[in-house]
């Protein structure tokens, strides 16, 4: 018995030796290559960390390496952005983080992982960023735990800018004018071709410009402020020869006050943000009966223009949305059958007339290619597509070189 005891003391002994054997070995092989090793970027440059603090699990959760040091107050230079305002990328390990910059004036914005693009500049001038970025073992218990700690200084020095995606668009078109560098306002365009919502973006703000069929040609002077900035910029508007085709005469069925009541105070309101993504899809499979901007005549005499594409849609296919957005407006009005409105934002909206059924509501959100109820024979099936009250052409969004996806990125 005493030598069963000793020898089970022994093989303790000797398990423990090797354990302990083990853990000195792995804990004299883990090094700072285990922990995460991709850069934190601002501006496109590498920042380098001041400051860390990091646990690293050597032998399961009974032994850790820790390698920490003290943030100081050593800062980054980063030098002078004069073109593009600076951002911050993230890796993919970063599962939280801390942001604070401190502008010329001493005033102090702090932010979070979601809104570590957020800041908006205001001055030129010298701006100072601190970040930490941490990571967390919630999905993995091998991952090192714990934080790096930043501090960059950089100069803002970005006069504003105007572009607009073309400086001659055709009758029909839409035209983009972005705004960049540092602002101090809002901005507003004063123009006689329609009113003109903007977007917050990284760089400043996109606006977009319709340009309907009978926009007169020729120069047209757009008066753009922002704050203290004011610029006056010209955009040459092309004629476009549309066709003209014979139409016979509609039957007046009435609705036209119906129809004032319903769909012109939409023309006025909705969303600031923009919720389309890329190209628009046409919301019919059939072939495009009508162009638009086509000159219609009944009886010899003009009766007016077409203000968007008309499909040769089969009875009972699917009419789908053109885009992402938001339902305004569903149901049967007399003078257009069915109806649905989708806001874009930004002023943009999709209105589908002629549908024999609607499957969707007001209030309801859709995605590109959702349907929205089916096509008939009772009404044509028309496609327009409106910022504001001015009509646009369809088909350049649906090719995908409309002003709408003029530096979508951005």
């Amino acid at each position: 018995m005493r030598k069963l005891l000793l020898w089970l003391v022994m093989v303790a002994v000797m398990i423990a030796a090797i354990l302990g054997g083990t853990a000195a070995f792995l804990y004299s092989r883990t090094g700072t290559d285990a922990l995460p090793q991709e850069a934190v970027t601002f501006g496109e440059q590498t920042l380098e960390p001041n400051g860390w603090s990091w646990v690293i699990p050597v032998l399961g959760d009974k032994v850790n390496k820790t390698y920490e040091s003290p943030t100081n107050l050593t800062v980054q230079k980063l030098g002078t952005f004069t073109d593009t305002v600076p951002q911050l990328v993230l890796p993919d390990w970063v599962t939280a983080a801390e942001l604070q910059i401190t502008a010329p004036d001493g005033t102090v914005w702090t932010g979070a992982l979601a809104d570590c693009n957020t800041y908006t500049y205001t001055q030129n001038g010298d701006y100072q960023i601190i970040v930490t970025a941490h990571h967390s073992s919630a999905d993995n218990p091998g991952d090192p735990v714990g934080w790096y700690a930043y501090r960059a200084g950089y100069t803002m020095a970005m006069n504003p800018k105007v572009t607009l995606s073309t400086e001659r668009a055709p009758q029909g078109s839409i035209v983009a004018v972005q705004l960049s560098g540092i602002l101090d306002g809002e901005p507003s365009l004063e123009t006689d071709l329609g009113t003109v919502w903007f977007r917050k973006t990284a760089s400043g703000y996109m606006g977009y410009i319709p340009v309907t069929y009978n926009a007169e040609g020729g120069d047209h002077t757009l008066h753009l402020t922002c704050g203290s900035l004011e610029k006056d910029i010209t955009l040459t508007v092309t004629r476009t020869m549309y066709d003209t085709v014979t139409v016979p005469a509609e039957e007046d069925t009435g609705g036209g006050e119906e129809f004032r009541n319903a769909i012109w105070p939409l023309y006025t309101t909705g969303s600031s943000a923009k919720l389309w993504n890329g190209r628009f899809e046409a919301p019919s499979a059939g072939a495009v009966a009508m162009e638009y901007g086509v000159t219609q005549m009944v009886d010899g005499q003009r009766s007016g223009q077409a203000t968007g594409l008309t499909y040769a849609a089969a009875d009972g296919e699917t009419v789908t949305a053109p885009q992402a957005g938001n339902v305004v407006f569903a149901g049967t009005l007399t003078l257009t059958g069915g109806t649905v409105v989708i806001d874009h934002g930004c002023g943009v909206k999709s209105y589908l007339y002629g549908l024999e059924t609607v499957g969707v509501e007001r209030g309801q959100s859709v995605s590109a290619g959702d349907p929205l109820g089916t096509a008939g024979t009772a009404h044509n099936l028309i496609y327009e597509l409106r910022i504001g009250s001015k009509s646009t052409d369809p088909q350049t969004a649906l090719d995908g070189n409309s002003g709408l996806q003029f530096r979508e990125a951005e």
